[in-house]
């Protein structure tokens, strides 16, 4: 009778020896923190780590990405769709579908505690995203877009240009005859695959088609999108009378496919020429 309960024992235990071996290493990663430019992204359930890869629930992270999610419970199916991307997943299998094109997971989706956890990284990657890790902190970095200021002088001899501080930017007297202070931000989307730009000008404009006999200061600001190195967008003039500071004119209108290199190739003296000289 004891041979036979230490038999059976003796092959219980080599059964969960082996059971453990053999699972995927989940750990409850309660510690795991996920920032999604620079926010803290609350889930209903913590993110895991399963075999190395960080799992979090579906719902919350395809909606953090501004994307539409459907579950179908029969199949154990998930599709997402974000503009022209449509992402397929299915629970338990590592063939996930990016616009149809099959791609291999490290880690399939799994149910865990009757939430449905896809992998983080993937997802992201998948829609654009940009993902780093601290194992430091054990924290997963999503970045969605990103921004850049630049500050420089156009010379309006030569079209030459100077990039300045932003310090220095602040402190110049704005408005020049013989260069424009600019200030430019640009503004890339790594989700939508696209990038936006806002350009402020400040220049003294001779009277060439201001419609006024004596130069003028003017503000100009340019608010549009780059594509294949072209701007295209909506541009406001305004002018002002050097001696009282009153504001005396404003042009509005449109510009398209200015060439975009790093800067606009352009000028507050050359839009006022264009397009409202008479």
């Amino acid at each position: 009778m004891i041979k036979k309960f230490t038999t059976r024992f003796t092959l219980a235990l080599i059964l969960l020896v082996i059971s453990f071996a053999f699972a995927p290493s989940t750990k409850a990663a309660s510690a795991i923190k996920v920032e999604m430019d620079g926010d803290v992204i609350q889930f209903d359930q913590g993110a895991v780590s399963v075999n190395g890869r960080t799992l979090v629930p579906m719902r919350t992270i395809f909606e953090e990405l501004d994307s539409t999610v459907q579950w179908t419970a029969k199949t154990k199916t998930i599709t997402a769709n974000r503009g022209t991307k449509k992402i397929t997943l299915v629970v338990g299998s590592k063939t996930a579908t990016v616009n149809g094109q099959k791609i291999t997971l490290d880690v399939p989706p799994q149910i865990i505690n009757g939430r449905t956890l896809v992998p983080l990284r993937f997802i992201s990657e998948a829609l654009g995203a940009k993902v780093d890790w601290n194992n430091k902190t054990k924290t997963v970095y999503i970045t969605t877009y990103v921004g850049a200021d630049r500050y420089y002088f156009v010379n309006l001899q030569t079209k030459n240009l100077e990039l300045i501080s932003e310090d220095r930017y602040d402190q110049e007297d704005p408005f020049n005859s013989s260069r424009e202070l600019v200030s430019d931000f640009i503004f890339t989307s790594y989700l939508d695959n696209n990038r936006e730009f806002y350009s402020q000008h400040t220049v003294r404009v001779s009277n060439g088609g201001t419609g006024f006999a004596t130069p003028h200061d003017a503000y100009m600001d340019l608010d549009g999108t780059i594509v294949n190195g072209k701007a295209s967008g909506e541009y406001t003039i305004e002018l002002f009378d050097i001696k009282t500071g009153s504001h005396k004119k404003t042009y509005t209108g449109s510009f398209k496919d200015i060439t975009y290199d790093r800067n606009i190739k352009t000028t507050v003296q050359e839009i006022i020429n264009k397009n409202h000289l008479k």
